[in-house]
């Protein structure tokens, strides 16, 4: 997996771009094992997607985009691979990647990734830590993963053998969804509580 930090070929790009225009839920399901990549000119950081939630848009009370659209938020409602970066507590960001089809504000919320390249061991265990160390904070907001600039893109990788499922992390509304997914035999993985059942990968890579 090495070899996983160039830029995509035109080829790779179409075939992650079909990954992301699916439902939220399987978006987050597919996105497990992708290598999302932070190239800051020649300093290059990639890591292993293990864990992610979904959000289901403005049908969703634990979505941003549930009270509408904002100027933070306009972000969600563009096409699949738009970047969305949010501030939490005062001291955290988050990167979500939108899905579906544009319009419909559905994202995924990268919770942890394994490092790839470049990075230290437990570098990206957990949303705000995973930003830490790929220096991600609300410029790339409204970007889109495949730019121009390729300041952030995703590559294809190893799809885990098993994946957990269970509700999802730190919120209060519609807490009781099974939206959380992992690759059950990753250490990298946030938080730890008992699966709501397991799964063989959804996609083939």
């Amino acid at each position: 997996m090495r070899g996983a930090t160039g830029y995509p070929s035109a080829a790779e790009q179409r075939r992650l771009l079909e990954l992301l225009a699916h439902s939220p839920a399987e978006a987050a399901r597919r996105l497990l094992g992708t290598v999302i990549v932070r190239r800051q000119g020649r300093d290059v950081r990639a890591a292993r997607i293990v864990e992610t939630e979904a959000y289901l848009g403005q049908d969703d009370p634990a979505a941003h985009a549930f009270r509408g659209r904002t100027a933070r938020t306009t972000p969600l409602w563009g096409p699949p691979g738009t970047i969305y970066v949010y501030f939490i507590y005062g001291m955290y960001y988050c990167l979500n990647v939108t899905v579906d089809r544009e319009g419909t504000a559905g994202c995924v919320l990268i919770r942890a990734a394994e490092p790839v390249a470049g990075l230290a061991p437990g570098a990206g265990t957990g949303p705000g830590r995973l930003c830490r160390a790929l220096d991600i904070d609300t410029a790339l907001s409204g970007r889109h993963l495949f730019d121009a600039s390729r300041a952030l893109y995703l590559r294809e990788g190893v799809a885990p053998r098993r994946i957990g499922v269970t509700t999802r992390v730190g919120i209060r509304l519609a807490a009781d969804r099974p939206l959380r997914f992992f690759d059950a035999a990753s250490t990298a993985v946030s938080i730890h509580r008992a699966p709501v059942t397991y799964s063989r990968a959804a996609a083939r890579r």
